[in-house]
């Protein structure tokens, strides 16, 4: 089945974007590395899971903080049984799995509330012309788009990044290039935190990154900054938040 037809069945004219069956509750212990992390489940039990995303994630992932976790399918030749889906902030549970990232998105770009209206071609993982990088999507033959997620907040602003990121700065340099030579370029933010009317760059963390977004947004790159709750089950579009470049 295509991806068109998929989502004209799930996700046209509703604002559910994607389902994460089979979270199971969890305490956060530590987290002995970026890509791994100790629990507790309600039984007593100590697992290990996988976490997804590199970022820094202090504000979530601290002891004693509630977490959401799913199990690896059945058969998949890997050392850790779970990994982490989500973690619990004073506002709801928060979506901390970069691994779902390009799912959402197609839901989006796919769906009625897409920022860069109606998708007749969607392709994944697309290289680049000058063939340096792939980028997440490229949306009807002619935008380039790359995604991130945003997980931090201060406020009521939403910030990216949460720690300095080379592989995002060279994705919006390369979008600024693409932009300036004409072609239609995209990067849209997924903003899994709460309660925020506004999404800005986070120079304090990144000023290079925070920089280079300002100049793709001159040079004609599309800056969206779009709101996704999780409600331990389901992700569900939520709005779209203001974005600001300028500090």
């Amino acid at each position: 089945m295509s991806y068109r037809k998929f989502y004209e069945r799930t996700v046209l004219n509703s604002a559910r974007l994607l389902s994460i069956p089979g979270c199971v509750p969890a305490v956060f212990q530590n987290r002995p590395n970026r890509f791994l992390m100790e629990a507790e489940l309600a039984h007593g039990e100590t697992i290990i899971a996988h976490v997804a995303d590199p970022g820094r994630l202090e504000e979530l992932l601290y002891t004693d903080n509630r977490v959401l976790v799913v199990p690896a399918p059945p058969g998949t030749d890997r050392k850790t049984k779970w990994s982490l889906a989500a973690a619990e902030d004073p506002t709801g549970w928060i979506l901390v799995n970069t691994g779902y990232h390009r799912r959402i998105a197609e839901a989006l770009l796919w769906g009625p509330h897409s920022p860069l209206g109606p998708a007749h071609e969607l392709q994944a993982e697309v290289s680049a012309p000058s063939g340096n990088s792939r980028f997440d999507f490229l949306l009807n033959d002619k935008i380039w788009v790359e995604i991130k997620g945003c997980t931090l907040k201060s406020g009521r602003e939403a910030l990216f990044p949460d720690a300095p990121t080379a592989r995002g700065l060279k994705h919006v340099k390369e979008l600024t290039e693409l932009a300036l030579a004409g072609m239609g370029t995209a990067v849209v933010f997924l903003v899994f935190v709460r309660d925020t009317d506004r999404f800005r760059t986070n120079r304090q963390t990144d000023p290079e990154f925070a920089d280079a977004l300002c100049k793709a947004a001159d040079a004609g790159v599309q800056t969206f900054a779009v709101q996704i709750e999780f409600n331990e089950k389901h992700l569900m579009y939520t709005g779209n938040l203001e974005v600001i470049c300028r500090a």
